[in-house]
């Protein structure tokens, strides 16, 4: 269990290499009352010397960016997400003397030490400050719904004045007619990148409406790689040969974010002589909460049936495309995390895999001072079986003994929950509702995992014997941990109303939860790894 993947370590590279930031060269753009200059910091941030201001524009990611440059007059935030509202940054920069101008949305999110320098400025709105005008722009996601990733209203484009020169920054939106509108702009920033904004045909075609002398593509890394800026460039050129696009590395190795510590196959427990291990990532910006990473494996279906089977975290590489990502944005959010092993079904069952979790939760918990994390908050965030888990994590707990080692004193209970996934009730399949490819891999899954199939009743399968000591609905109670249920109507392997059902039973017993539904998404719905974080803080943070 001690081979990790290369792709894995590859991914890790990003993190544990990042300790110096090479800024890309500077731009200068010249007006009548001296220059602009255009610094690109990290994806969608930005800094912006305008005469004598500097202007900080959605500070991301790493704080090395921004040692050698002036400090911020004013910063502007477009969004609450993560990428743009970065909090940690926020409040590591020195901001002493900066004002923010931001949606209401963000101010509603801003560290409360900086809420008091901050101007709420409203789609439409205009400030001045100084020589240099502002107008916030609306920015969202077509069609313009309220449950949509960027609705209407939340957040702001910005342009800025100066100096008879017009600035447009597109924040996280996809071609609307305020932008297609747009008129006189001398320099913009676009945003393309898929599944949050637009195509580079979406964003060609925008550009190629309101005619800005100067473009630049920006934020324009997507789930699986980065949006094919070249030939965005070369849509626009074919058109309109006079509007100048400006490709810059936006996503250079040393500007990725917090360094980390890894820690390999750390021993949580034994059984019969053999190790539970872990991986840990420690980042060198600790906020000090430690989150529990599970990820998805059908409890061990697609395993060898012994106990000589690669560990999950050498198989975590199969989710690096979806939830391993996640993991690794958390590492640079400051969280420390702990990826675990577990036995796997079917030579170990539900009693033991679970037991496996909670002493996991118990070694990280006795060792808080040792990983630099609080005692008393521990979340967990896991993918489908790994959901599963993640969420008996947050409704149960082992029994405390004072009879046995120092370490089974402590709880195995987890403080704040994110599942993506998850299935709630084990007990609620073989439905006609459910796809034709649900119901014979979900029994052999179960089957595998429990020992058994459920009893019956009335020829359904009903919530009761192991089932019931399985499913995390069934101990759903006053103190269940609060939960984030991210899942997708169209999931073909875990229907949707396990989400719901597992929502409305956490509700029912005043437990704080939130459920984020997706239409199309299947099994891996994409999560907003701003309000995970959020989420955290916000459960764990006291």
């Amino acid at each position: 269990m001690k081979k990790i993947s290369a792709i894995f370590v590859y991914i890790l590279l990003l993190i544990l290499n990042s300790g110096k930031a090479q800024l890309v060269v500077a731009d200068t753009i010249k007006t009548k009352l001296g220059s602009i200059v255009v610094q690109p910091i990290f994806h969608g941030a930005l800094v912006l010397t305008v005469g004598y201001k500097t202007i900080y524009v959605d500070p991301y990611n790493s704080i090395t960016s921004y040692k050698k440059l002036s400090k911020p007059d004013l910063i502007l935030i477009t969004d609450i997400h993560q990428d743009h509202l970065d909090t940690i940054i926020l409040n590591e920069l020195n901001t002493a003397n900066a004002k923010f101008i931001v949606p209401r949305a963000v101010k509603d999110n801003l560290p409360i030490g900086l809420k008091n320098k901050t101007t709420i400025l409203n789609n439409w709105e205009t400030i001045k400050d100084s020589s240099i005008s502002i107008t916030a722009i609306p920015m969202y996601n077509l069609p313009a719904e309220s449950n949509s990733r960027h609705p209407k209203g939340r957040g702001n484009g910005y342009i800025l004045e100066y100096a008879g020169k017009r600035i447009y920054i597109s924040g996280d939106t996809e071609d609307t007619d305020e932008m297609r509108n747009l008129k006189n702009i001398d320099v913009a920033f676009i945003c393309m990148n898929q599944p949050y904004t637009m195509t580079i045909q979406q964003a060609a075609s925008a550009v190629l409406s309101f005619k800005p002398k100067i473009i630049y593509p920006y934020h324009y890394r997507n789930f699986d790689g980065y949006s094919d800026v070249d030939a965005f460039k070369t849509i626009v050129k074919k058109s309109n040969n006079n509007i100048d696009v400006r490709i810059r590395n936006w996503y250079s190795e040393e500007s990725f974010s917090s360094k980390a510590t890894k820690i390999e196959n750390v021993v949580y427990g034994t059984f019969s002589g053999a190790s539970l291990t872990m991986n840990i990532y420690k980042p060198d910006l600790s906020n000090k909460i430690g989150i529990i990473i599970i990820p998805g494996s059908a409890f061990g279906y697609a395993y060898s049936s012994d106990y000589n089977q690669p560990a999950m975290t050498e198989i975590f590489e199969l989710d690096t495309t979806y939830f391993g990502k996640y993991a690794k944005l958390l590492v640079n959010k400051g969280f420390t995390i702990f990826v675990i092993n577990h036995r796997f079904s079917p030579k170990f069952q539900f009693t033991d895999i679970i037991s496996d979790c909670q002493r996991a939760v118990q070694y990280i918990r006795f060792n808080s001072k040792k990983f630099d994390i609080d005692y008393n908050n521990i979340g967990a965030m896991g993918y489908s079986s790994g959901a599963t888990l993640c969420a008996m994590l947050g409704v149960t707990s082992r029994s405390v003994s004072s009879r046995e080692t120092a370490m089974d004193t402590v709880s195995s209970k987890v403080q704040a929950v994110v599942t993506l996934a998850g299935r709630f009730d084990l007990s609620d399949f073989n439905k006609k509702e459910d796809s034709l490819i649900q119901n014979p891999i979900i029994s052999r899954v179960l089957l595998n995992y429990i020992g058994e199939l459920p009893c019956v009743e009335d020829g359904n399968y009903i919530l009761k014997g192991k089932y019931a000591d399985a499913s995390p609905i069934n101990f759903v109670n006053k103190s269940t941990a609060p939960f984030l249920i991210y899942c997708s109507t169209d999931d073909p392997l875990v229907p949707y109303r396990q989400s719901n059902n597992m929502y409305y039973k956490l509700l029912d017993n005043g437990v704080k939860s939130k459920l984020k539904t997706s239409k199309n998404e299947g099994h891996t719905p994409i999560p907003d790894i701003q309000e995970i974080e959020f989420w955290f803080l916000k459960q764990l943070k006291k």
